[in-house]
C-alpha cells in the first residue's frame, strides 16, 4: 500500500547533507556544500515522500537543496500550493523538479499555476491528464517498458499533453514502482532491474540532464 521500505531510513543521514522532517511528513535535505540550486521532488499517489530518500540523498550530495513535500492523504496534488509557497523561503538561485507518477502531474500543475523559477523538469513514469504543451522549460521523461500502469499505448497518448521538445528515454526492464522505495504498486508488472538499480539509473540520467541546463538557469521564469 505504498509504505516506505525499511531501507529508506539509511538515506536520511549521510556524508555531505543533513535532513529535517516537517510536521506534515515532508523532508528537506540540506547539502553541506550547496551548488545554489533547489530540487523539488513530488511523490506519486499513495506514496510517502520518504520513499524518495535515496534520490534526495543522491542530489543533496551533488549540492542541491532538496524539498520533498507531503500531500494530504498521500496525494501530491494536495501539496501544490503549499510547496510553491515553501519554495519561496529557500535561498537558491532556481529550481529543478522531479515528479514520479502523479507527482509529474502535480509538478507541472505547480509550475503552470505558480510560475516559480524552474530551469528543468524530469518526469518519471508520469501520466499527464491535462494539457501542459505550452510549457517551455526543458523536460526529460523516463519511461520503463515494463510499466504496468503506463503501457505503451497510454505512454504514447500522454505525449499529446506535453511539449514537442520533451526528451524521452525508455528504460528497458523498468517498471512503475521501482522509481522509488515502497512496498506495493497495484496493477504494475515485475521489473527486471530492482529498485536500487532503477533508482540509480534514474538519478544518474536526471542529474546529467539537469547539468546540461545549469548554465542557462539564471533569471528564467516560466
Amino acid at each position: 500500500d505504498g509504505q516506505p521500505l525499511p531501507e529508506t531510513d539509511q538515506y536520511l543521514s549521510g556524508d555531505g547533507f543533513t535532513v529535517t522532517e516537517s510536521d506534515d511528513g515532508g523532508f528537506v535535505f540540506h547539502p553541506a556544500a550547496s551548488n545554489g540550486h533547489g530540487l523539488l521532488i513530488m511523490h506519486g499517489a499513495l506514496i510517502k515522500p520518504k520513499s524518495y530518500a535515496r534520490s534526495a540523498a543522491f542530489f543533496a550530495q551533488l549540492g542541491y537543496t532538496v524539498l520533498l513535500p507531503n500531500g494530504m492523504v498521500r496525494l501530491s496534488i494536495n501539496a501544490v500550493n503549499g510547496a510553491a509557497e515553501r519554495m519561496k523561503t529557500f535561498d537558491v538561485e532556481d529550481w529543478f523538479v522531479i515528479g514520479h507518477s502523479m507527482g509529474g502531474f502535480s509538478s507541472l500543475t505547480l509550475i503552470a499555476r505558480h510560475r516559480p523559477n524552474v530551469t528543468a523538469v524530469a518526469l518519471w513514469a508520469a501520466n499527464q491528464p491535462s494539457d501542459f504543451s505550452d510549457l517551455t522549460m526543458p523536460i526529460l521523461f523516463l519511461w520503463g517498458d515494463a510499466d504496468g500502469l503506463m503501457p505503451p499505448e497510454r505512454f504514447a497518448a500522454g505525449k499529446a499533453n506535453l511539449p514537442a521538445t520533451v526528451e524521452y528515454v525508455t528504460v528497458p526492464g523498468a517498471n512503475h514502482q521501482d522509481f522509488a522505495m515502497y512496498s506495493h504498486q497495484f496493477f504494475d508488472n515485475e521489473g527486471s532491474l530492482g529498485w536500487a538499480a532503477q533508482i540509480d539509473l534514474a538519478n544518474a540520467t536526471t542529474a546529467a540532464f539537469f547539468a546540461r541546463h545549469l548554465s542557462t538557469s539564471e533569471n528564467r521564469q516560466y
